[in-house]
C-alpha cells in the first residue's frame, strides 16, 4: 500500500463526513424541536431518515474498500499506544455509523412507521408499534449520536496530534 489511501478512499471519507455533519446537525435539531408543521416535520425526519440510509451504505461500501485496498500503515517510530488508540477509534467508528441507522430504523418501526428513504420509497419496519420500546429505542439512538460526535472529536484530536506535535504527514494521507 502506498503511503497515502486511494483517491476513492479519500472521496468516500469527506463525503462520509459532511454527510454525517449534516446528519448530526439535522438530528440534534430534530430532537430539539419537532417542527409543529406536520408536513415540514415529516419532511426533515425522511431526509433524516435518507441520510442514515445513505451513510449506511457508504460506510458499507468504504468498509469493503478498506478491506480489499487496506490501508497505509503509520510511520515508524509511532508509538503503540497511538497505533491502539488509533485503531480502536476508527472500528468504534465505523461500528457506530452502521448500528446508528440500523437502531433509528428499528425505532421508526417501534413508532409506527416505515424508514423513509427521502420521501422516494419506503422500507418496512422490522418491529410492531411499541411506545415503550420506541422511547427506549430512541434514547439508545440519541446516546448513540452523542457517541458519534465523541468519537469523531477524538479523531480530530489524533488528527491534531499528527499535525502539530508529530508532524509525521499522517494527517496528509487523506488530503
Amino acid at each position: 500500500m502506498d503511503d497515502k489511501y486511494a483517491f476513492v478512499q479519500k472521496f468516500l471519507h469527506w463525503l462520509v463526513a459532511l454527510l454525517v455533519l449534516a446528519q448530526v446537525l439535522l438530528g440534534a435539531g430534530l430532537a430539539y424541536d419537532t417542527p409543529h408543521d406536520d408536513a415540514l416535520a415529516a419532511r426533515l425526519f425522511e431526509a433524516h431518515d435518507g441520510l442514515g440510509a445513505t451513510i449506511l451504505v457508504l460506510v458499507l461500501l468504504r468498509l469493503a474498500l478498506r478491506l480489499i485496498l487496506g490501508v497505509p500503515l503509520l510511520p515508524r517510530g509511532t508509538p503503540r499506544w497511538v497505533d491502539w488508540l488509533s485503531r480502536l477509534n476508527h472500528r468504534l467508528l465505523y461500528a457506530v455509523l452502521i448500528v446508528q441507522p440500523l437502531v433509528g430504523w428499528f425505532n421508526n418501526g417501534a413508532n409506527g412507521f416505515p424508514w423513509s428513504i427521502y420521501g422516494l420509497y419506503t422500507i418496512p419496519a422490522p418491529i410492531a408499534k411499541d411506545e415503550a420500546l420506541a422511547k427506549l429505542l430512541g434514547q439508545v439512538h440519541e446516546a448513540g449520536g452523542g457517541l458519534l460526535v465523541a468519537l469523531v472529536a477524538l479523531h480530530l484530536l489524533g488528527v491534531a496530534y499528527h499535525l502539530i506535535i508529530r508532524r509525521d504527514g499522517v494527517a496528509r494521507r487523506m488530503a
